[in-house]
């Protein structure tokens, strides 16, 4: 089973369109096809953005579809310490997803940042766009 670590725009796309290739990922992590690695950190954020109003009526997301969302969350996620606590919180996302691939030893980071082979560590793990790995697991590889 893959490793895989979701930027919070994959995530936040994934639970809000249930259509698109993001939400794919997380239809094959319920289904034990990948385990899908988050922070603390990740998650915090992940549920102040869930719970902006905004976003979530324009998607048509009732105050309670989007707790049972938030609560889910931790059940969903392979919870992996902080690693950049005491650190500006200026710049630190990036950090924080390659420091998050690193310490679950994922195979894969999802994102849709801009973010160059040398800037992962050296163990493995690629950096693909949502729509590729959804390919990737759909062929069986």
């Amino acid at each position: 089973m893959w490793r895989v670590v979701l930027d919070n725009a994959v995530l936040t796309s994934a639970l809000l369109n249930p259509h698109g290739p993001a939400a794919r990922l997380l239809d094959y992590a319920y289904e034990g096809r990948l385990r899908v690695f988050a922070s603390d950190r990740m998650l915090s954020l992940e549920r102040r953005v869930l719970r902006e109003p905004t976003l979530s009526s324009s998607h048509g997301l009732s105050a309670r579809e989007v707790r049972a969302v938030v609560r889910d969350l931790p059940v969903l996620l392979c919870l992996v310490p902080d690693s950049v606590r005491g650190r500006p919180a200026r710049g630190t996302m990036a950090t924080e997803l390659l420091e998050c691939a690193s310490s679950s030893h994922a195979d894969f980071l999802v994102t849709s940042m801009n973010l160059s082979a040398h800037e992962v560590k050296q163990g493995g793990t690629q950096v693909v766009k949502a729509d590729q790995l959804v390919r990737l697991v759909g062929h069986g590889m």
